[in-house]
């Protein structure tokens, strides 16, 4: 594979595979090849395959670009010549090669690019294919790190096989797994051996990070790059590969292996440790994705004790920059549903206490069908009483009729229930519906909180329903005045209720509605 190799200055000994056409150099780290010489342009030049040759293109630059001395706006390369921008100089390589790594001099450094290291895993570019031995060492590992991350039940045991995987197969003395954090700095989750803590560089971390590329330093105490950086002279760090862990354009973390100089890495070692790296992301996306749908599955069991379906999807669907919809908050239009069983007391005096709650448990299904089939929140099962609620946490326009309409469902549930019931067991209930301003929100202590709704809308409902006949729905004005137009009523006039000084205007909805 055709190569720079630079000769002097910031990245002396640095080889950049041109894997990508073109190749832009430059100053900007946005660049494939990024220097950092002050002379240099951030888009400097590029180089480009034409045909069977490579070619070099000024972009441009303020300094210009130079081709064995000579000042270019565009030229043929051809192997060995020497390439100038700025004050730094570089070497052409290896222009014949067609594929495979290629070998780099010592105290050098190499640099892979993980997104040319991604799209040839996918699939996606067949114009690098590596050697045949080089493809089944990848194979090979490949398959080990597919397999470790079938069989391992977890994150860290999927990391640790990884990680031993490919120590193993490029004879790393030590090395370790780091991922980031939610605060963006890179922790050791793994190492290898067990027994020997690893030889870690934040500086050389850091510049694979930096770049979105694999390093790879035959010799980190005489590269330019780090050999002035303490961590590395104290760690005793020689012979490093270094490559970001990355998925999807994002750093999720990074493997570091290293081991003496006198048998320092090769770039086939840094080519397998780029694929492993990606292997690698995958387990962690995974084990990730697998933990999100564990959370999301326990949110939803959660929710779809009080929620309907369609409402709790609504909640676990919002976006992570909306407001909390189960947040404490005041809402303007919510309308709440209370039925109660009427005479269940004496019921509790004659039933056995089992028989009593098998019944009770039958008639909760089968209310609680009809609130979730409406729309509705259960916000409340009290004792032999009901509480539902329509418009919050999600709002509802409709939240009104969708009460009403379950009001009326409830007792055609509770007749079809009752023709199923022996005549001492048979039910009746009745029903008050309110529409107003209410407090929403979860409530409670720490250590049991609910979702809920307060205030005097809640209070007119309770109280409508203690009003009510048997097997009759009461509604407050509110109510009715969003769904007179599709509804039929028979008006109750002012009633008294308890805790309010002024009387409360009733109405019964017809139920069954007259055709």
């Amino acid at each position: 594979m055709p190569d720079l190799l630079v000769s002097n200055g910031a990245r002396a000994g640095t080889v950049f595979f041109l894997e990508r056409d073109p190749t832009i150099v430059g100053r900007s780290d946005a660049c494939d090849a990024a220097i950092p010489d002050r002379w240099i342009s951030s888009r400097h030049c590029r180089l480009e395959r034409r045909g069977r040759e490579w070619w070099i293109v000024d972009l441009g630059s303020r300094n210009g670009t130079f081709v064995d001395g000579r000042a270019v706006g565009e030229a043929a390369l051809r192997e060995g010549c020497r390439v100038a921008f700025g004050q730094t100089e570089a070497v052409v390589r290896n222009l014949a090669a067609a594929r495979g790594p290629t070998a780099i001099p010592a105290n050098a450094t190499a640099v892979r690019y993980l997104a040319d290291a991604a799209r040839e895993v996918a699939g996606g570019d067949r114009t690098t294919l590596p050697a045949p031995d080089v493809a089944r060492r990848q194979l090979s590992v490949v398959h080990a790190i597919g397999r470790a991350l079938v069989e391992t039940a977890s994150l860290e045991e999927s990391l640790a096989q990884v990680l031993r995987t490919l120590a193993s197969e490029v004879g790393a003395e030590r090395s370790a797994l780091l991922l980031m954090d939610d605060a963006g700095a890179m922790v050791p989750r793994v190492h290898h051996p067990p027994d020997a803590p690893p030889r870690l560089s934040t500086t050389i971390v850091a510049a694979a990070v930096r770049s979105r590329a694999g390093l790879l330093i035959l010799d980190a105490q005489q590269d330019e790059r780090f050999s002035a950086q303490d961590s590395i002279v104290a760690a005793g760090i020689r012979s490093c590969v270094c490559v970001p862990i990355w998925a999807e354009n994002r750093i999720l973390g990074a493997v570091v292996l290293d081991r003496a100089v006198a048998r320092p890495f090769t770039p086939g070692d840094l080519e397998l440790v780029t694929v492993a790296a990606y292997q690698a992301a995958l387990a962690v996306e995974r084990a990730r994705h697998l933990e999100r749908a564990r959370a999301a599955d326990l949110e939803r069991a959660k929710l779809l004790r009080h929620f309907s379906p369609a409402v709790a999807e609504a909640i676990l669907r919002r976006d992570a920059s909306d407001d909390d919809p189960l947040g404490a908050s005041v809402r303007e239009d919510v309308t709440v549903l209370f039925s109660d069983i009427q005479g269940f007391t004496q019921r509790t005096e004659c039933l056995p206490v089992l028989d009593l709650a098998a019944l009770l448990r039958e008639y909760f299904v089968e209310m609680t069908r009809v609130v979730f089939e409406e729309g509705g929140t259960l916000d409340k099962l009290i004792g032999d009483g009901l509480m539902a609620i329509f418009g919050a946490p999600v709002p509802d326009p409709d939240g009104a009729a969708r009460a009403l309409r379950c009001a009326g469902r409830m007792l055609d549930r509770l007749e079809a229930l009752n023709r199923r019931l022996p005549a001492d067991r048979r039910l009746a209930i009745r029903i008050g519906v309110n529409t107003g301003r209410v407090a929403a929100g979860t409530f409670g202590s720490p250590e049991r909180m609910e979702y809920t709704v307060l205030g005097d809308a809640v209070n007119v409902a309770s109280r409508l329903e203690s009003l009510a006949e048997p097997g009759a729905v009461y509604v407050g004005r509110a109510t009715w005045e969003r769904t007179h137009a599709a509804f039929a009523f028979r008006e109750l006039g002012p009633r008294a209720v308890r805790g309010r000084a002024a009387p409360v205007e009733v109405y019964r909805l017809e139920w069954p509605q007259p055709r």
